[in-house]
């Protein structure tokens, strides 16, 4: 989908007419936080702290039903691909709490309309998400034992939810972009500037999401580990076609999860890690193993079976530990293989498939975006993001193939090499599972 380049100012209303456009930008906004959002700590696997919804919270009175729903949809989606977890069990915790806060948000805001503030429906849409996760959490990875957790995932909602709201509110009224969406007139467009006299030294939130950071700093001892994971990754988008990954993705995710024994599971995570190693995305050994670990425990504090042993307390029990093994192995080995099979090239079809298309050309230019984030000023800094972005949509850059052409013979056909590589992907699964009757496992 094309964009108009470099509208002028007086185009504004028409653009704001343009419900999909609008939708996209807001898009690639919760793309954006979402990349931010990815970097922070979490107590749990699944749990975002919720900045990624603020877009949605903004949209409320923004975008009609229709657009609101497709803004959440696309949100899921965009998000998944920037994170590498489409095919996880992540991207379905998302797509339920998504889903449900944006029903929930739009809801109490119609009815209850001026009387409730945004802060409340932000609250509504928060506790109500991180309620729905908890509930499919009970009886995808922690059982009973979800229950013991819900507490504190609650008050982590209404805590994220009152400062999310009260965000949206000041944002709300202080935003430029916000007010002319809306059809006030606003101020000056020239008012605000990325450059706003701040030190170079202050600090801010860059742009850049965690990926593309890898690659701006390439001194220092880890330079040539960055230098190296970028060079792969370079490899793997001119070797093989986006959609034929997440196809070959999908084959195998299907296979894998109708797996049950513990050492073929173990082998194919194995796999998968290494299939990530390949494509030049950053992983956390360490952070796999205390995620599994945090997985098993919570499984084990509800005893089940046979007894193995008694560590003071804590009874650790046959069924509940191969139950934990079974479910850690499973939701780890789906994240590896969402991040090998996940590019950022993948195209959906359909309007919704143009919709993600343009969002992903505004994100672009978000993380291009010279401007900085700043917690003191972040409102004024992310209205002149909206605002440079929106007014400045020229959306040109180099297609993997492109940007990696010398990778390969320019003769050789990139779809053939997609052939090749997923059938080498193809046949270590193949062994994997020859491997596994043979052995009886």
């Amino acid at each position: 989908m094309q964009v108009p380049s470099s509208p002028s100012y007086g185009n504004l209303r028409s653009r704001f007419a343009n419900r999909s456009d609008v939708t996209a930008l807001l898009a690639a906004f919760c793309f954006f936080l979402s990349a931010i959002e990815y970097m922070l700590p979490k107590p749990l696997p699944f749990m975002r702290l919720g900045i990624a919804n603020l877009p949605i919270l903004l949209a409320v009175d923004l975008l009609p039903f229709k657009w609101f729903l497709v803004l959440a949809a696309a949100k899921v989606v965009g998000m998944s691909i920037v994170s590498g977890t489409l095919f996880s069990y992540v991207a379905l915790f998302s797509l339920a709490g998504t889903m449900v806060a944006a029903l929930v948000m739009l809801g109490i805001r119609r009815l209850g309309k001026s009387a409730i503030s945004l802060i409340g429906v932000s609250i509504a849409g928060a506790v109500a998400s991180n309620a729905t996760q908890m509930l499919i959490a009970r009886f995808v990875i922690f059982g009973e034992v979800a229950w013991l957790i819900a507490p504190l995932f609650l008050l982590t909602g209404l805590i994220t939810g009152t400062l999310m709201g009260s965000f949206a509110e000041y944002f709300v009224e202080h935003s430029n972009w916000y007010s002319r969406a809306m059809g006030g007139s606003g101020i000056d467009p020239g008012a605000d500037s990325a450059d706003d006299g701040r030190a170079p030294g202050e600090a801010g939130v860059d742009t850049a999401p965690p990926e593309q950071a890898d690659t701006q700093d390439e001194a220092g001892p880890r330079g040539a580990k960055k230098a190296g994971r970028s060079a792969r990754r370079q490899r793997y988008e001119a070797l093989i076609e986006p959609w034929m990954a997440a196809v070959l993705g999908v084959a195998i995710a299907v296979v894998f999860l109708l797996q049950q024994g513990l050492s073929v599971k173990t082998l194919f995570l194995l796999l998968f890690i290494l299939w990530t190693w390949f494509t030049g995305k950053r992983f956390s050994l360490v952070s796999t193993l205390i995620v599994m670990a945090g997985i098993v425990a919570a499984n084990l504090l509800i005893p089940s079976g046979r007894v193995l042993l008694k560590l003071g307390p804590l009874v650790i029990t046959e069924f509940a530990l191969t139950d934990g093994l079974s479910k850690a192995l499973t939701f780890e080995g789906l994240m590896y293989l969402s991040k090998a099979a996940i590019m950022p090239g993948l195209h959906f079809p359909g309007k919704f498939g143009a919709i993600i298309a343009q969002a992903f050309q505004y994100y672009d230019r978000i993380i291009e975006y010279r401007g900085k984030v700043h917690a003191k000023t972040a409102v004024r800094d992310i209205d002149a993001l909206l605002q440079k972005i929106w007014l400045d949509a020229r959306f040109a850059g180099p297609s993997a193939e492109q940007a990696a052409g010398t990778v390969f013979p320019s003769g050789q056909s990139r779809t053939r090499r997609s052939v090749i590589f997923a059938l080498i992907v193809l046949m270590a699964v193949g062994c994997i599972l020859i491997a596994a009757k043979v052995a009886g496992i």
